[in-house]
């Protein structure tokens, strides 16, 4: 019991790029990694979009056998994070909000850590590379994307990172991530905003929903592709806020794309807004993420089709000690 609660009061850095598609969400992730790297950080990119770009933007060719949400791999990253936890009951009984407990093993940035050894790419040793995965032709009609995002949300639950460490996550475009945990997992949500209506309609979405998760204090807008200040005046009139930062047309960057380079930060005229991206973000305290994921996790065991295909997972859960 005492190296479980260890291992949860540590603090963990994850942060989340979403909007809607097109936006540049992808683009803007992928730099906020290439800033991390630069100033020294061990990151964790995952490539959560069923479109697959965060990935070859960095450079990783995303193969169907190496995504999290292959069946083998699906079994073998639950297994592992098992470990000689009790509770869980077995593979088969592993849901999407799956707590970690007495016995789970966690997941580490650490280089010799043995999931980012089977199911990462390593740009260097400090910085690995996942995705999820996308739909194959044998899935089409037999199922959603949000089955394929249920293995993520085991990993990020079950992550231990140190002080300094980042995980980024390229989500899929829209509001989506509010389908089950993910938007409980994070220390930050960044929704991408182009200066369109189509844009701020997603952003202002999704702030709704972030409030109605209890997490919008979690959630920041980037501006986007602005070119001038009517884009600036348009984005705080249509968004009601200020956004925390903005990125304008980047010139080097589109020029980049075209040749089919993946992004750099020699691209931009300015990587001030990605700095200030990375000094916004706090660190969730582990309290409230436990309270939301228990919450989450319960909501989840009292579906009737959980119950149907699971069991009680309700038991999953370790009793609250005051």
């Amino acid at each position: 019991m005492r190296r479980f609660r260890a291992f949860t009061s540590l603090l963990i850095m994850k942060i989340a790029f979403t909007g809607k598609g097109g936006s540049g969400k992808s683009t803007v992730a992928t730099l906020f990694v290439a800033h991390l790297r630069a100033a020294g950080h061990r990151v964790l990119a995952v490539d959560a979009d069923v479109n697959v770009h965060l990935a070859p933007l960095l450079g990783v060719t995303a193969h169907s056998r190496g995504a999290l949400s292959h069946p083998d791999n699906v079994t073998a990253l639950r297994s592992h994070l098992i470990g000689d936890n009790t509770l869980i009951g077995g593979v088969q009984r592993f849901v999407a909000t799956t707590p970690p407990g007495p016995g789970s093993r966690p997941v580490t940035l650490d280089p010799g850590d043995p999931v980012l050894a089977a199911h990462a790419v390593a740009l260097d040793e400090r910085t690995h590379v996942m995705h999820v995965g996308t739909y194959e032709p044998e899935e089409i009609g037999a199922g959603c994307y949000h089955g394929h995002l249920a293995i993520l949300e085991n990993l990020l639950s079950h992550l231990r990172t140190l002080d300094g460490d980042w995980v980024v996550c390229d989500m899929v475009a829209g509001t989506d991530a509010f389908a089950n945990s993910l938007h409980a997992q994070f220390d930050a949500i960044v929704v991408v905003v182009e200066p369109t209506p189509e844009s701020v309609t997603v952003a202002r979405r999704y702030r709704e929903l972030a409030a109605a998760a209890g997490v919008a204090d979690l959630l920041v807008f980037v501006g986007n592709k602005v070119a001038d200040e009517i884009d600036r005046d348009y984005l705080r009139r249509e968004l009601g806020t200020e956004p925390l930062t903005v990125l304008t047309a980047q010139a080097g960057l589109r020029r980049a794309r075209q040749l089919g380079v993946c992004p750099s930060l020699t691209d931009l005229d300015d990587a001030t807004p990605l700095r200030r991206v990375a000094e916004h973000v706090r660190p969730v305290d582990p309290r409230r993420r436990r309270a939301l994921l228990r919450d989450l996790h319960l909501k989840t065991a009292g579906k009737d089709w959980v119950r149907n295909a699971y069991g009680d997972v309700s038991d999953q859960l370790e009793p609250v000690t005051v």
